[in-house]
């Protein structure tokens, strides 16, 4: 593993295929930030998960039964429905955005809570300054995908240290991560089994400490391409497939990882490169699903229309309780309701047309049009905007 870090460090420093070599300054500056504190992220971590195997060795003896996994075209509504199964709280245990990052390891996260009941103690100090940084930092993405320290949050954060990292993709646009964007097709045995083998132990970590009676909840538009290997990983998993109309989403995915891709490489990349990448994967994504997801049991996967889950959630987490055999409580209930009243409000603010991003509604029929006559959608027209 170390050597694919090298690896990666050294080609990283080298023109890459989306910024003129004119700009390489501007790429060297964000490295030379990234790569520190990246790499003194993962050795702390690291820390963590090796203190883990002395402290608490018991969490490799825990039992991942039936785990549910809310995966799909990204900017499908899988993150709303994480958070409404996330409700149901003593069914499912699902990994928070502070843990991923800051305390992927049992030892990390008993040091976290430690220091928060002291903080308490003291009147919480520390709590406030956190909460500060939450709105600095975090609540400028709220229009491309809300979240917080304490929110439910797509755990493939904690594959970074094997390079299972997608977003890695944005700082370093390197040709071995974009191959986890076709993972089942792409990705050899060796890499599978590296990844698995770290994401099964960073599953039973979690389940040892929230509880190894509850169900482990993932949700991860990343893990789509990775559908076989996770069914064959975890054979009494469930999958739930998360799908949108193809003028929406796919143009509000490239738009969403344009807006990161420029915050490290700076507005002067090429945006052909990112659209032609990113348009090839949600493709294959797409076909994919259909393909596999056909295959599994009933009893093992459901699909989901963010057409229908956004005006009716309580029914659609209802429809998918009885598909895998569940009864929501009353606590749950409740809740589900009560999001439901505040999901008929919403409306996304993160609004563009699709002229502006280069993607015309012609080539969204040609690349997408096994989309639109599967689930019925109608076609793009020319002046449509998506959000």
């Amino acid at each position: 593993m170390l050597k694919d870090f090298l690896m990666l460090f050294l080609r990283s420093w080298l023109p890459a295929p989306d910024q003129p070599a004119r700009q390489l300054w501007r790429r060297w500056l964000v490295l030379v930030v990234f790569w520190p504190l990246l790499l003194a992220l993962l050795l702390v971590n690291g820390t963590g998960l090796v203190l883990d195997r002395v402290l608490f060795a018991g969490y490799r003896r825990v039992a991942i039964r039936a785990p549910l996994f809310v995966i799909g075209v990204p900017r499908s509504g899988t993150t709303f429905l994480h958070r409404l199964l996330a409700l149901d709280a003593n069914r499912f245990t699902t990994t928070a955005l502070w843990e991923l990052i800051f305390a992927p390891s049992i030892t990390q996260r008993f040091f976290w809570l430690g220091l928060a009941r002291i903080d308490a103690l003291l009147g919480r100090p520390l709590a406030r300054l956190l909460q500060v940084f939450e709105r600095r930092i975090l609540g400028g993405l709220d229009e491309i995908h809300s979240t917080g320290l304490a929110a439910p949050e797509e755990d493939y954060l904690a594959l970074a240290p094997v390079l299972g990292c997608f977003l890695l993709v944005l700082p370093l646009p390197d040709e071995r991560l974009w191959r986890l964007a076709y993972g089942d097709r792409a990705l050899t045995d060796r890499e599978k089994r590296r990844i698995l083998r770290f994401y099964r132990a960073f599953v039973q970590r979690h389940l040892w400490f929230h509880g190894p009676d509850k169900t482990f909840l993932s949700k991860n538009p990343s893990f789509t391409p990775w559908l076989e290997m996770l069914a064959a990983e975890f054979p009494d998993a469930r999958f739930v497939a998360c799908f949108r109309n193809p003028t929406r989403a796919v143009p509000s995915q490239i738009n969403s990882i344009l807006v990161g891709a420029r915050i490290f490489r700076g507005r002067g990349i090429d945006p052909d490169y990112w659209r032609d990448r990113l348009a090839d994967m949600l493709c294959f994504y797409y076909r994919h699903l259909f393909e596999v997801v056909p295959q599994l049991p009933r009893s093992r996967s459901a699909s989901m229309l963010l057409e229908e889950l956004v005006p009716e959630p309580d029914a659609g987490v209802r429809a998918l309780y009885e598909r895998f055999g569940w009864t929501p409580d009353q606590a749950c209930q409740r809740a589900l309701r009560a999001e439901a009243e505040r999901a008929r409000g919403y409306q996304s603010g993160h609004q563009y047309s699709l002229t502006g991003l280069a993607l015309s509604p012609e080539r969204l029929v040609r690349d997408f049009g096994f989309v639109y006559r599967e689930l019925g959608y109608p076609q793009p027209m020319a002046e449509e905007s998506a959000s």
